[in-house]
């Protein structure tokens, strides 16, 4: 398994790149990141403009919460979107909790990486990474989505013996696939509506699974509430599980 830092033009990042799934307790361990803590798994994607203003907020209110309850932040990892939006949120505010980006290698690139030698799904270029996140943990795949089982898994490694939550702030159809992906391990989602797309589909559906929640987006209390909620977090102590309400 290969093992690389890389540098952006602020900060160093650590990248591991596992072949399998099988590797992936290695990559974590080559990562250097503390188990059973709290994870939060950030989804969702382009951010439509008129939306813009309130997820701007969501995303700082998920990083300020993420910095105070010492979790770990998962995501996409590459530099559009939401993804975008917590790697600057966590640089402006000079937070310290991990932020991991798991994404294809074979989409990405970065600062002296590689470029596209053969035409891929929707072109040439590759998507750069975020360049503000701690770790990267680049999976075999050729689109994206092909990341969302290594998605599932690390934040159910990393959470071990304590609480992971998934937030989504609007979203297509990865995020949907990610969204049940969650559902299926048992882990809460908390849909932010007023960010479009999936995150208003699913508040608007009266039958919505009893794990997902829905938060306004421009509320940072119900944000709060909904996340210390589902990451039963209290003086590093696990407590027992919460019926999840909808709202």
């Amino acid at each position: 398994m290969r093992i690389q830092k890389i540098s952006f033009p602020k900060q160093q990042a650590l990248c591991v790149f596992p072949e399998q799934r099988s590797d992936l307790a290695q990559a974590v361990s080559e990562l250097q990141l503390e188990k059973g803590g709290p994870v939060i798994v950030l989804i969702g994607g382009d951010v439509e403009k008129q939306h813009a203003l309130v997820t701007a907020k969501a995303v700082q209110t998920v990083s300020m919460l993420a910095e105070d309850m010492k979790a770990l932040v998962i995501c996409g990892g590459t530099d559009m979107g939401v993804m975008a939006g917590i790697g600057t949120a966590r640089w402006k505010n000079h937070c310290k909790f991990p932020l991991v980006g798991i994404a294809p290698e074979e989409l990405t690139t970065w600062p002296g990486g590689p470029r596209s030698e053969k035409f891929l799904w929707w072109g040439k270029q590759r998507w750069q990474l975020e360049p503000h996140h701690s770790h990267f943990i680049l999976v075999p795949g050729s689109r994206f989505g092909d990341e969302t089982p290594w998605i599932v898994e690390t934040a159910a490694l990393l959470s071990k013996g304590h609480s992971s939550v998934t937030i989504l702030i609007n979203g297509g159809e990865v995020s949907r696939r990610e969204v049940e992906a969650s559902l299926e391990q048992g882990r809460p989602v908390i849909a932010l509506r007023r960010t479009g797309r999936l995150a208003d589909e699913l508040a608007q559906q009266p039958d919505r699974h009893k794990l997902i929640t829905v938060v306004p987006a421009d509320s940072a209390q119900r944000i709060i509430e909904a996340v210390q909620s589902a990451l039963l977090v209290r003086e590093g102590s696990v407590l027992s599980k919460p019926t999840i309400s909808t709202s």
